[in-house]
């Protein structure tokens, strides 16, 4: 039960520790592998969206319900160019 606790306790820090830029990035990968990517190239992708975009852009399109569609063509455009280089 302590150790429940402790677990918990620490994952709320971290949670709180963390900026929303990290955040952002966390639910891009985990949507993009649930959308049958890799780890990889989702990693890829969204690294190539930070050299794009500001942190404050990110996180405007990840908290509006759907995406522009600039945005969305350079999410396939940087996957495509992800996978070749991978």
């Amino acid at each position: 039960m302590t150790k429940t606790l402790l677990s918990l306790a620490a994952l709320i820090l971290l949670a709180g520790c963390s900026d929303e830029n990290h955040k952002v990035r966390g639910q891009f990968i985990a949507g993009c592998m649930n959308g049958g990517a890799s780890k990889a190239l989702c990693q890829c992708t969204f690294e190539k969206l930070e050299a794009k975009y500001s942190p404050t852009q990110l996180q405007a399109v990840n908290q509006s319900a759907t995406s522009s569609g600039k945005v969305m063509q350079d999410i396939l455009k940087f996957a495509m160019v992800c996978r070749t280089e991978s």
